[in-house]
């Protein structure tokens, strides 16, 4: 808030200013007035910005000259967001006195900056520069508090300088058209803030609050034909607290968000992570290493491939208030030291609300601290070469505005930008608008690539790690899926060594992509040995066999294993080629057949794979034993309808089939 200080008496004093010399002048007033006036300093402290107003108006009607009214009234209307008019007040009070207020000059560059008058805005700052090296003793407001906001405005003035010159330069080439609202579907009298859409951009996630002592709560609503549905909670995620801005991996398997006050938070707010299904989420827990600390953790924005974390926080370190850091995933899963993202992103006021593009070479954000249009701007800096971040730039009109604007998102194929603001004409409070993003404010494209590895014969997933030429190397999940975010154009080397499979090495160029859905890639990996291996029912298994019950004998040997292992034990190795030897001698065998089973914990896909391993196990010990196996067959969830213990199911058997 502008200091307003009332002088009564000036000393009469000269300085050298525009080659003239020219008095300050003299301000008396009769007592009536600066009683009406220390009337409206009150209620100026008091955040009452009209009732101050009207006090100062009643001093500047009987003394329409009177600069600290003229002053004051300026800041009334600066801090109830009416620029425009602050502006009048302020330089009509400079008209009158150049030598009444130093610090004046700033405040006057700061209005013209906030209605989007940047040269005039430049012409200012740089006159209050040119003040510098003057005396204090020269002006009339020059007490200690004014010489302790002229020392703030200056540690400003460089940025301020660079904020006027960078919009004179963007201004030509940024023609960002206007922005649009998106309706009372998503929007009402309530805050709707932090926007985050799903790849396809059918689907939005949003916080909502309904008034200033409710919770904060994530809201997700669709337009399955274009037209946004009335938003609603997410089920079964919300709780008592506050619930803030999420973001995901843009392989949309997993959420991180914000939680506060829950059981093992360990300040205000901490940074979580979650899985998602749909709009289902489950599995919340803090984010492990040492990104959340004993501070305020809060709107995390994971980049795209989930290696680097980016957050607001008030931790020990920082610049003032909240600043934006990063963690990076280390090899154990855990976050590692933040960092802070430095002073051409970070100042004394509040930076919050991050968010990284795909390539993350662009950071945007929303800052109280760098030169605005009002409360608080939306912002962008891009990396440097050298891994740090330029000077940060103000996204100009009409993105921003008088008003608040915060927690900007760009959508998959970053052509589209989505923030919330509180300006007029919206349904209520905070608002979700939207905006077409100028190409000159785009990122390097990237294309979402999702792989699955699998074995050639049996199309069964494989769990192996993926290596790369020229990035991380990659674990499969137990769908054999992989997920990588890569520059488009580029050309992907990989080569994969599993167990069991013959080595793969491969190349793939990639396409620019739109990413509303995944660029696929489908690597199948040959097996070492080709065992004929059927999947399907255990039913229809056993009436594969073409076989003459009344010509046929049966011998049958089961060999159990671990839960989730499918190596067996040396006894059960023994027990095995027994049975083989006593199988095969002097019999005449018609087929041997091997069938896995696998328990009913964990899915289909997991346990049909196992159900495979353990078949494979025992069909290898039978190929180098010299034994001919015909069929194998795989029953991943064991025989359900069966009275057995589940561990009696985690078993292989060899049927051997004998002529009569």
């Amino acid at each position: 808030m502008p200091k307003v200080l009332l002088i009564l008496t000036l000393t009469l004093c000269f300085f050298h200013l525009k080659a003239q010399e020219e008095p300050a002048r003299i301000y008396i007033i009769p007592e009536e007035y600066v009683k009406i006036h220390h009337e409206g300093e009150k209620a100026l402290l008091q955040l009452k910005y009209k009732d101050a107003l009207s006090s100062f108006k009643k001093v500047l009607k009987k003394f329409p000259e009177f600069a600290p009214a003229m002053r004051s009234a300026g800041a009334c209307y600066e801090l109830m967001g009416e620029f425009e008019e602050a502006s009048k007040f302020y330089l009509k009070a400079l008209e009158g006195n150049p030598r009444f207020s130093r610090a004046l000059y700033y405040e006057a560059g700061k209005m013209f900056y906030q209605t989007g008058k940047y040269k005039q805005a430049l012409a200012y700052f740089e006159q209050f520069d040119s003040l510098r090296n003057i005396e204090a003793a020269y002006f009339a407001y020059n007490g200690l508090e004014e010489q302790k906001i002229e020392e703030s405005y200056y540690e400003k003035l460089p940025g301020s300088i660079r904020a006027c010159t960078v919009a004179l330069d963007s201004m030509t080439f940024w023609n960002i058209p206007g922005v649009t609202n998106l309706g009372s579907a998503i929007n009402s009298g309530a805050d709707e803030y932090f926007p985050y859409l799903t790849n396809d951009g059918n689907t939005i996630y949003y916080t909502t609050r309904k008034n200033e002592k409710s919770d904060e709560n994530l809201y997700f609503s669709s337009r399955p034909k274009g037209e946004w549905r009335s938003g609603e909670p997410v089920d079964g995620f919300n709780s008592r607290e506050n619930e803030g801005m999420i973001s995901m991996v843009r392989d949309g398997r997993r959420m991180f968000f914000t939680a506060c006050q829950r059981q093992a938070v360990l300040g205000p707010c901490d940074i979580w992570e979650a899985r998602m299904e749909g709009h289902r989420v489950y599995d919340e827990k803090p984010v492990t290493g040492y990104a959340n600390s004993g501070g305020w953790e809060s709107q995390a924005s994971i980049s795209c491939d989930g290696g680097t974390l980016y957050f607001a926080s008030n931790r020990e370190g920082g610049f003032g208030g909240t600043d934006i850091w990063l963690s990076r995933k280390m090899n154990d899963g855990r976050w590692s030291e933040p960092e802070n993202l430095g002073p051409n992103v970070n100042t004394s006021g509040d930076e919050e609300a991050p968010f990284i593009s795909n390539d993350e070479k662009v950071l945007y954000f929303s800052s109280t601290g760098h030169l605005g249009l009002g409360e608080q701007d939306i912002f962008m800096t891009r990396m440097k070469e050298d891994g740090t971040w330029d000077y940060a730039v103000n996204l100009g009109m009409p993105v921003n505005s008088s008003y608040r604007e915060l927690g900007i998102y760009l959508t998959a194929d970053g052509k589209t930008g989505y923030f919330s603001s509180n300006r007029a004409g919206g349904q209520g409070g905070m608002d979700i608008y939207k905006f077409e993003l100028p190409e000159q404010l785009s990122s390097e494209p990237i294309t979402y690539v999702e792989g699955y590895v699998r074995d050639s014969i049996t199309q069964l997933p494989v769990k192996t790690v993926v290596r790369f030429d020229n990035r991380p190397a990659v674990e499969t999940d137990e769908n054999g899926r992989f997920f990588l975010c890569v520059k488009a154009f580029d050309t992907l080397r990989m080569d994969i060594r599993a167990e069991d499979y013959h080595p793969y090495r491969n190349q793939f160029a990639i396409p620019k992509w739109d990413n509303r859905a995944y660029y696929n890639l489908n690597l199948l990996l040959d097996p070492l040995f080709r065992l004929p291996v059927y999947q399907g029912e255990l039913t229809e298994a056993r009436a594969v066999p073409a076989l003459n019950p009344s010509q046929t004998l049966e011998m049958r040997h089961a060999i159990l294993f671990d839960f989730d292992g499918a190596e067996m034990k040396p006894a059960d190795v023994d027990k095995l080629d027994s049975f083989l030897e006593d199988a095969f001698s002097g019999k005449s065998v018609q087929n041997v057949e091997i069938i896995g089973y696998a328990d009913d914990i964990g899915t289909d896909v997991y346990n049909l794979a196992l159900s495979e391993k353990r078949a494979k196990t025992v069909g290898v010990h039978l190929k180098n034993k010299g034994v001919r196996v015909d069929k194998i067959y795989i029953e991943g969830k064991g025989e359900a309808q069966n009275n057995r213990p589940k561990w009696q199911n985690r078993r292989v058997e060899v049927v051997v089939y004998l002529n009569k």
